[in-house]
């Protein structure tokens, strides 16, 4: 009997160890429980979009200017400096490739490429590059190549006078300029702003012009001009050129030409 009562006592003293080393979870404890968090979510942050009144987009420099172009008295310039040279033979065969339209002569043609434009304090200023390139089947003798800057288009009665008494210093020393082959010019030009008027423009379309005069074989000349306005290409590939503002000083690479008419042959 004492067994049995001792057998009890142990049991229920071992049921009390267990019950003391257990611990309930904090989250039940006053029957309180912890909500569980879903995980954050990072939202993309969008910024708001003005939509009162946008600023207006910066234009080129030489996009800004007071007025257009105004009419000026045409003023004529001769090259400051003239190189001569040979250009690249794919640049000539691609000037002279096809038959010249008239048989048994000299026939020159022309490709005109502005390195740099634009204008400082004094002058307004054009850097060329103007390849002479003969066509025909026999060559050019005596070929006298006249480049020169005009500040506008004259009339055509002053037109033909400049190209018969070009500007001093215009024309190069003659050459001979065979078939198939070319001379090319590298001539800076400047027009002074000081010749243009008391009312000087804002802006200018400058004109090159371009002439070479060579004996033929009869002893007659004969005679290919063209001319070319200088303008500024536009950054965003618009049509046309930019003409060149004087009133502040900037040079440009981005310049083109544009051939007025068509070349004159004679």
């Amino acid at each position: 009997m004492l067994a049995i009562i001792l057998g009890a006592a142990l049991a229920m003293r071992g049921r009390r160890r267990e019950y003391e080393e257990y611990e309930e979870p904090a989250y039940v404890e006053d029957n309180y429980v912890e909500p569980q968090l879903e995980p954050a979510v990072a939202t993309p942050v969008i910024a708001p979009v003005a939509v009162a009144k946008a600023e207006p987009r910066k234009e080129p420099e030489y996009l800004r200017r007071a007025a257009p172009v105004a009419e000026v008295e045409p003023v004529v310039a001769a090259p400051d400096a003239v190189e001569m040279s040979t250009p690249p033979a794919d640049e000539v065969a691609a000037l002279t490739a096809g038959t010249a339209p008239v048989a048994e002569r000299p026939w020159l043609e022309f490709a005109m490429r502005p390195v740099r434009a634009g204008t400082n304090v004094d002058e307004a200023l054009v850097e060329i590059e103007l390849t002479v390139g003969n066509a025909g089947s026999v060559p050019a003798r005596n070929v006298r190549i006249s480049t020169f800057l005009l500040s506008s288009d004259p009339n055509g009665s002053e037109m033909e006078r400049l190209l018969v008494d070009p500007p001093a210093d215009a024309t190069t020393d003659p050459v001979t300029i065979k078939p198939g082959e070319g001379k090319r010019i590298d001539a800076t030009l400047a027009l002074l702003k000081a010749d243009m008027g008391e009312n000087l423009p804002d802006a200018i379309r400058p004109i090159v012009v371009a002439d070479a005069r060579y004996t033929l074989e009869d002893g007659s000349e004969g005679r290919t001009s063209a001319s070319f306005e200088i303008g500024v290409t536009p950054e965003e590939g618009g049509p046309g050129l930019e003409p060149l503002e004087l009133a502040r000083a900037s040079m440009h690479d981005n310049v083109g030409a544009e051939l007025r008419g068509e070349p004159q042959h004679a």
